[in-house]
């Protein structure tokens, strides 16, 4: 079992303590794509130049960061990743939710679907994630 997570679980986790992190922490694997990364060392910048961050704070929100990537495999967006977030989803996602779920697709090897659970609070690549049977951890907006 693996669970597959998008940006908006570690960001709620570094910035505002929610701790479904924790619930994906009890699967064997964690993985995301290393778009995660950058998505969420770029809303680290955002927040602290929006003054919404003094320096103690973006401190430890990075060290959150770096103790949750060094849990994590990030799996590198590779050309057939990218090809494969070029094409048609069951349901319409956004440019970097279709980067995940064509990451989340990688994954599937000698794994099915459902041995895969998606996290994220985003309700669009949840709904999607569904569609192509992963197992979409439900969570609230």
């Amino acid at each position: 079992m693996v669970a597959y997570l998008d940006s908006s679980v570690v960001l709620r986790y570094i910035l505002l303590g929610e701790i479904v992190l924790k619930h994906a922490a009890e699967f064997p694997r964690i993985v995301s794509s290393e778009l995660l990364e950058t998505e969420c060392r770029r809303v680290l910048l955002r927040t602290r130049m929006e003054g919404k961050l003094n320096d103690e704070t973006f401190v430890t929100a990075t060290e959150r960061l770096e103790e949750v990537l060094a849990e994590m495999d990030l799996l590198e967006l590779s050309g057939s990743v990218k090809k494969r977030a070029m094409e048609a989803f069951p349901v319409h996602v956004k440019t970097l939710d279709a980067l995940h779920l064509a990451s989340a697709l990688e994954l599937l090897g000698d794994m099915t679907a459902a041995d895969v659970s998606v996290f994220s609070h985003d309700h669009t690549l949840n709904l999607c994630a569904r569609a192509l049977r992963f197992r979409a951890v439900l969570l609230r907006a």
